[in-house]
């Protein structure tokens, strides 16, 4: 029993480190291609892998035709319009800050809950917003009190955290009826479709885009399968075993690791400031999520 335990909070470990990674390997691959083109590939990669892995160990579910506008709704959200907005705003802030302001959507989304679904948000659901909010400011912040990040990027990112909320709602109905790996795989495949117009009318592919694939082949093909494909897996797996509350508690872990990750492969500095602001942030997360835990 131990064992199984051990490996349920693994997998939700090593979920979060593909996620804080994938802040990484996206500012890797933007340097050669735009973020719509990059998306679009991550998801044909992470179809690809998807697909053998649900059909070689005939883990595949049938759609019924009466879920598919279920389905298109949810991949309108995430893929579609979340990795516009996150891809467009890591091109314009560093990875540290991007995923601190991604990290604030488990805080957020109790709002949406409490607007659509009529949820109660708790006390500490606002004080842990309150706190996670300060941090992410501490981060856009320099000594003069002035913008350390991008305005657009921030407000692309942002853009992304409000979009992660209505796909939140919109999952709601398809976690009853489809296991979570036939609906990422789904999700992957309708906003594959999703972007191949965009790619035909914004894209312009130059020799040098291919002439330069070595720089960019290997942090895309990550992507695709790391982070939307088996961090998903992973993902599934621990928030099946431990339900919502606890599982999330894991995402708080996101910002860490991709400052972590920053420092020693892509050298961002890390500054006192900085640190601050992700102690913050998690802090906040951790805050609102231990007293859902308590509660429940």
């Amino acid at each position: 029993m131990k064992d199984k335990i051990f490996l349920v909070h693994l997998a939700g470990v090593a979920a979060m480190i593909f996620w804080g990674m994938s802040f990484i390997w996206s500012t890797q691959v933007y340097d050669s291609l735009n973020p719509t083109a990059t998306i679009f590939l991550r998801l044909v990669v992470a179809t690809i892998f998807f697909t053998a892995i649900l059909f070689i160990f005939r883990l595949n579910e049938k759609i019924k035709k009466e879920h598919l506008g279920l389905f298109a709704l949810a991949a309108l959200f995430e893929p579609f319009f979340y990795f516009i907005f996150e891809g467009y705003g890591l091109k314009n802030t560093s990875p540290i800050i991007g995923s601190a302001i991604i990290a604030l959507i488990p805080l957020v989304t109790p709002i949406g809950a409490r607007i659509f679904l009529k949820e109660r948000i708790t006390p500490m659901n606002v004080v842990g917003l309150v706190v996670s909010f300060t941090g992410v400011v501490v981060m856009l912040l320099n000594k003069n009190m002035d913008f350390a990040a991008s305005p657009k990027g921030v407000m692309f990112l942002s853009g992304a955290v409000l979009v992660a909320v209505g796909y939140s709602i919109a999952l709601i109905k398809l976690t009853k009826l489809y296991k979570p790996l036939t609906i990422t795989w789904m999700q992957n495949i309708i906003g594959m479709l999703y972007f191949i117009p965009l790619v035909v009318v914004m894209e312009h592919f130059e020799p040098s885009n291919f002439s330069q694939i070595g720089q960019y082949i290997v942090p895309l093909i990550c992507l695709g399968v790391f982070c939307s494909a088996i961090a998903y897996a992973f993902w599934a797996f621990a928030f099946s075993k431990l339900g919502a509350t606890r599982a999330n508690v894991y995402s708080n872990l996101i910002p860490v690791f991709t400052a972590i990750f920053s420092y020693f492969i892509i050298h961002e500095e890390i500054s006192a400031q900085k640190i601050i602001g992700i102690v913050l942030v998690v802090g906040g997360l951790v805050l609102s999520q231990l007293k859902k835990h308590k509660t429940a």
